[in-house]
């Protein structure tokens, strides 16, 4: 369910009464010798401010201690973030000559559902990520994890209240998210980033995991059995981390897809989940439906399995034929308020796919300077406001497609790549 202004209103009408008769606004249930409101008690006033966005309840914490102490609670941050619907994060590179995941000036934009950038970016704002030469690892509770490609160095970044957390280095150097997890431990209730050795653990290296509450990294057993290489990034699915794994043949180093290898975040075991057959070329995975989905390639064909938890079975729900118009589907997302799956396609790039009626709807880039080059899911949520740093609120003033300024492409060829984006923020 959406923010709702009209919510927004009344709340704003309630506290302004409230104020006026001298009475406290809210209290939560935690504290003692709490009052009611004449017209409003305090379960309804919970109720509406778990349905606003986070700016309007950093604003209201402000307003009184007892609003303040209840909207901090962690008990009000679960439940706000259950509440809070799906948004998307758009990942922009600047230049068109970078391979996807290791660009080096790339900005976001963030989205509702409703607001998919088919035709433009008409009321979407462009913002710096806190660091440069990252990628997106994972997404969890409104947070987003992030990877440095050069250092190596993984951060938490939330969008919505632009807080931002740097982890202490992981005993082994990370630099390929495909070693990464990120995901919620729903019983100790806190945020998990794991990290798997991406060529296998063969050679005896530990996995390590860092809890937010504990702020450490500490070693974990390494799973069993062997594999060799990590072939796909985590996702997360129901306090449970997945890979897709591979295998090498015996005396050859050509790598076989093996199996799913999955961590329970509780108890921090690994497990296994057969793939569907056929699976060559499995390097994805993602989530449809509430469950778990892999995109197998054969040749240029590839098909979008979803697995059912009751009968350990596979089904697919997308194909796509080299002869078709689309085929090599990389990156599968659903939105949830119509079914429509958005597609990171390798022919025809990002686009939007009606599972019912099979139209496709291709979304355009930022402008003429910039390459849509990646897509996430998050929610809007209160996570990491006590934790980390403040960021620095940088709206980009860039251009949309088709209205840069004209001598923006001569100016672009008197300097390097990696100095784009600041020539952007200088001059727009």
């Amino acid at each position: 369910m959406g923010h709702s202004s009209s919510d927004e209103a009344i709340l704003h009408s309630c506290i302004k009464s409230s104020l006026l008769l001298d009475r406290s606004p809210i209290h939560c249930s935690s504290s003692p010798n709490y009052r009611m409101l004449d017209n409003l008690c305090e379960e309804l006033m919970v109720e509406i401010l778990t349905r606003l966005p986070p700016k309007s309840l950093l604003q209201f914490r402000s307003v009184s201690k007892s609003l303040h102490s209840c909207i901090d609670s962690p008990g009000f941050i679960r439940r706000h973030t259950s509440r809070s619907p799906q948004r998307l994060a758009f990942t922009h590179l600047v230049g068109h000559n970078y391979i996807k995941e290791y660009g080096d000036d790339v900005f976001c934009t963030l989205h509702a559902e409703d607001q998919l950038p088919l035709r433009g970016y008409i009321g979407i704002t462009a913002v710096k990520f806190p660091h440069r030469n990252i990628n997106i690892v994972g997404s969890c509770n409104g947070i987003l994890c992030l990877l440095g490609c050069k250092d190596g160095v993984i951060s938490l970044w939330n969008p919505s209240i632009m807080r931002q957390l740097t982890l202490p280095d992981c005993p082994r150097r990370c630099i390929y998210g495909l070693g990464i997890g990120f995901g919620f431990d729903p019983i100790t209730d806190d945020n998990k980033i794991v990290s798997i050795p991406i060529n296998g653990n063969g050679k005896g290296e530990s996995s390590f995991v860092y809890a937010l509450k504990t702020g450490a990294w500490r070693p974990i057993v390494s799973p069993m059995p062997l594999y060799s290489k990590s072939l796909s990034r985590s996702v997360y699915l129901n306090g449970v981390l997945h890979w897709v794994v591979g295998r090498c043949f015996p005396d050859s180093e050509q790598v076989e897809v093996g199996y799913i290898m999955t961590l329970d975040l509780r108890t921090h075991v690994f497990g296994m989940i057969a793939l569907p057959k056929p699976c060559w070329e499995t390097r994805r995975l993602a989530t449809i439906q509430g469950s778990l989905a892999v995109i197998t390639i054969v040749g240029d064909d590839s098909w979008v399995w979803v697995r059912r938890d009751a009968d350990d079975s596979w089904s697919v729900v997308l194909e796509s034929r080299a002869n078709q118009v689309g085929f090599g589907v990389t990156k599968v997302l659903e939105l949830s308020n119509s079914g429509d799956l958005l597609l990171d396609d390798v022919s025809d790039g990002f686009q939007v796919y009606n599972p019912k009626t099979g139209v496709r709807s291709l979304l355009v880039d930022f402008n003429d300077t910039s390459s849509l080059v990646n897509m996430n899911m998050y929610v809007e949520s209160l996570h990491l406001l006590h934790m980390g740093t403040a960021c620095e609120i940088n709206h980009l003033f860039l251009q949309e497609k088709n209205k840069k300024k004209p001598n923006l492409v001569t100016s672009f060829k008197s300097i390097s790549e990696n100095d784009c984006l600041d020539y952007l923020f200088q001059y727009f």
